[in-house]
C-alpha cells in the first residue's frame, strides 16, 4: 500500500517560519504586533497531531471546512479557537466551531435557530470569483450581522488564489478588503478582525510588501504543510518542503516502445484514485511522470540513470491538491515520522 509520511516537526518549523515572516520588522510598519496565524487543517482531515504541530509553531487558532474534522479537533484540543471556514446555509453545528463564515443574508438567517450568539466573519469577494459577498452588498450584510439577535460581527475576510486568481492581483485583493473594512468603520459598523487571506499573501511578504494595517490575521494551510507560498510556489524563508512525502513501490520496470532511446519506464502503485490529476515531484531528479491511470503512475527514468528495481520504494513530494487526495484516499496509509 502506498504511504503518505508526515513529519510534524517540519510542520511546526514551517509555522515558525510563517510567524517569523509576518513579524519581520521591515514589514510591520506602524503595527504594534504582527497579524496572527490561523492554521488550516482541512487537507489533513483535522488531524490532531498536525494541528498540535501548527499550534506549537505559533498558530493562534485552527480552521477547517468540514464538521467531522472540527469535531475531531474539538475533542482533541478543547481549549483551542476553531473557525468553520466553509460557508454555512444554517447547517453549522455550533458546538464544533467558535467562528462561522457567511456571505449572504440567507446564510446569516440560517444561524437564527442554532442557539446562542454566533461569532461571524463576513466573507467578501475581492476578485477570485468563487465565494464572498459583492462589495456593494457588504455594508447591509455586515450591519445585519452586527445587529442580529443570534449573531455578532467578528470581522470580514476574503479568499484569493483558490479559483480564478491571477498572481499579480493578490495585493489588490487584500487592499480591497482593507478598504472595505475602513468603509464599514466609517459607516458606523465596528470591524474587530480582518482576515486578509491565505498562504498566497506570503509571496507579498517575501517580496518585501507589507500587509495593510487593517489586516489582523491570515489563514494558512499549504504553507505550513508544504513550506511554500501558493502563487508561484516558492519555498518560504526558513521553511521546509519535506513535511509530507508520498512513498510508492515499483511494480514493473521495462524499456517501452515509446520511451526516449535508452530510457526505462517504471510503473508505481498509486494513481488518480489517490492523487487526482494533481502533480507530484520526484526526489530523484532523473525521474519524471509520463502519465497515470486510476491505480498506476508511469514514470520515465532518463537514459543512463539507474532505474529503481521492482519492489523498490520511490519518494515524491505532493502538490497541495495531490496531498488532499492522498490523505482522503482509502488506499494510502498515513504514517507519522
Amino acid at each position: 500500500m502506498p504511504e503518505l509520511v508526515i513529519r510534524p516537526d517540519t510542520i511546526r518549523d514551517n509555522a515558525e517560519a510563517v510567524r517569523a515572516l509576518l513579524g519581520r520588522p521591515t514589514l510591520l510598519g506602524e503595527r504594534r504586533e504582527p497579524p496572527r496565524l490561523v492554521g488550516v487543517t482541512k487537507a489533513c482531515l483535522g488531524d490532531p497531531t498536525v494541528a498540535r504541530a501548527m499550534l506549537e509553531g505559533g498558530a493562534a487558532a485552527l480552521a477547517d471546512s468540514r464538521e467531522p474534522n472540527l469535531a475531531r479537533l474539538r475533542a482533541a484540543l478543547p481549549g483551542v479557537e476553531l473557525h468553520r471556514i466553509h460557508l454555512t446555509a444554517g447547517d453549522a453545528q455550533r458546538e464544533w466551531a467558535d467562528v462561522l463564515y457567511v456571505s449572504s443574508p440567507a446564510g446569516l438567517e440560517g444561524l437564527d435557530g442554532c442557539g446562542g450568539r454566533a461569532e461571524v466573519m463576513v466573507l467578501v469577494e475581492t476578485g477570485d470569483q468563487r465565494e464572498g459577498a459583492p462589495l456593494e452588498e457588504l455594508h447591509a450584510l455586515a450591519r445585519k450581522t452586527a445587529l442580529g439577535p443570534s449573531t455578532r460581527l467578528r470581522g470580514v475576510a476574503t479568499n484569493f488564489a483558490c479559483f480564478a486568481e491571477r498572481p499579480e492581483h493578490v495585493q489588490a485583493s487584500v487592499e480591497m478588503l482593507a478598504a472595505a473594512a475602513r468603509g464599514l468603520e466609517a459607516g458606523g459598523v465596528a470591524v474587530p478582525e480582518v482576515s486578509g487571506g491565505n498562504s498566497s499573501l506570503l509571496g507579498l511578504l517575501m517580496d518585501g510588501v507589507g500587509l495593510p494595517l487593517e489586516v489582523t490575521e491570515i489563514r494558512c494551510g499549504e504553507a505550513l504543510l508544504l513550506g511554500q507560498e501558493t502563487v508561484r510556489f516558492r519555498a518560504l524563508p526558513g521553511g521546509r518542503q519535506d513535511g509530507c512525502r508520498l512513498r510508492a513501490k515499483v511494480l514493473e520496470r521495462y524499456t517501452k516502445e515509446f520511451s526516449e532511446v535508452g530510457s526505462q519506464r517504471v510503473v508505481l502503485g498509486l494513481g488518480s484514485q489517490d492523487l487526482g490529476n494533481a502533480p507530484v515531484r520526484f526526489l530523484r531528479p532523473e525521474m519524471r511522470e509520463v502519465g497515470r491511470s486510476s491505480e498506476y503512475l508511469v514514470a520515465e527514468v532518463t537514459a543512463g540513470a539507474q532505474a529503481p528495481e521492482v519492489g523498490a520504494v520511490v519518494e515524491m513530494i505532493p502538490s497541495y491538491y495531490a496531498l488532499v487526495a492522498a490523505w482522503t484516499s482509502p488506499f494510502v496509509e498515513v504514517r507519522f515520522e
